[in-house]
């Protein structure tokens, strides 16, 4: 059934509206930075990893955007012992000649006949290595035409295929987005720069607060709006030269002082993320802020923060030059953090 474009409807308005019906229904509380984060994250990656200690709202979070689409989200939870796509996509037996399918396969097929925005849900995904069992999705996801993120499921072609495999192959289709829940402890394995580097993250650190809000109902909407929404946004609000060279002026003290570069994967990822952040109602300079933060930050707990803690509040005074003091508080919260806890 064809789901038709609501008409007016502003991604500032999807996030309201979602961060609404959470509270309103489901009664699960987010700050409205978090929900400009996830739309905005959304545009600029077919990943989110949701992180922080338990019972903060990850898993919700995945769970309350299906019920707000009016499609419930898959939830499927990953298991220690997976290693390779098999646990993930199942596999051809050829004694039986029969197809051993997966829950995930199942959920994901199911999308190429939906029109709206779908969610699959890897809980507890670094209970496992994720670049072992999604190493196929981390790769297609690198690849800029939509036609090209296909994956092989069986060797020849069979009368009685699904419908939507194409000679063994499944084309994943646009409205899929994989949402990762992981925890920070000892049973967990640390999520490699190669998965962040692809993914966009939010990390949870609290639960969120009761707020007063209108009752909002389930909104259908079909995936192409939201897309039309965030391309609208990358036209109208495309990053400024001032921002641009300011986030180039910080490369190049970052490379000097840590010896670490952003990489041509975030600035991509800057241009889709900082225009859509901007059109859910946010400031330019926060979005930088959460890009820096979650992309480059990050990166430092590789480093010997005990040996840079010099640096570390060089790149703070820095940051407040560059940008003015007041901005970027949570690169100023994380490189605290780093200094104390080292």
């Amino acid at each position: 059934m064809d789901i038709p474009y609501r008409p007016n409807l502003s991604l500032e308005e999807l996030c309201n509206a979602f961060r609404n019906f959470a509270a309103s229904q489901l009664k699960l509380y987010y700050r409205e930075d978090v929900i400009k984060q996830l739309f905005a994250g959304m545009a600029a990656s077919k990943l989110i990893i949701l992180e922080g200690i338990s019972g903060t709202g990850k898993t919700s979070l995945a769970f309350a955007l299906g019920k707000f689409f009016n499609f419930d989200s898959a939830i499927i939870p990953v298991q220690p012992s997976w290693k390779d796509r098999s646990e993930l996509l199942g596999y051809y037996n050829e004694f039986t000649k029969k197809f051993n399918e997966t829950e995930f396969l199942r959920a994901l097929y199911t999308t190429t006949y939906r029109q709206d925005l779908d969610v699959i849900v890897l809980d507890e995904m670094n209970l496992a290595r994720i670049e072992y069992y999604f190493a196929e999705f981390l790769s297609i996801m690198e690849m800029r035409d939509p036609n090209d993120w296909v994956i092989d499921l069986i060797p020849t072609t069979i009368a009685n295929d699904p419908v939507n495999l194409k000679d063994g192959k499944l084309l994943i289709p646009q409205n899929v987005i994989f949402f990762g829940t992981a925890n920070n402890d000892d049973s967990t394995f640390t999520i490699s720069d190669k998965v962040y580097d692809r993914a966009i993250s939010l990390f949870f650190d609290d639960k969120g607060r009761p707020f007063e809000c209108p009752n909002q109902e389930a909104m259908n909407v079909p995936y192409s709006q939201i897309r039309k929404l965030y391309d609208d946004a990358i036209n109208q609000f495309p990053i400024s030269k001032d921002m641009s060279d300011k986030f180039e002026q910080l490369d190049n003290f970052v490379i000097k002082k840590f010896k670490l570069a952003f990489g041509n994967r975030i600035l991509k990822q800057l241009d889709t993320f900082i225009p859509v952040y901007v059109a859910c109602g946010g400031k330019e300079v926060d979005g930088y802020d959460f890009i820096f933060t979650n992309k480059v930050l990050k990166k430092f707990e590789s480093l010997n923060i005990a040996f840079l803690k010099d640096e570390l509040k060089e790149l703070d005074a820095q940051l407040d030059k560059m940008y003015g003091k007041g901005n970027f508080k949570m690169a100023h919260s994380y490189i605290d953090n780093l200094i104390k806890n080292n």
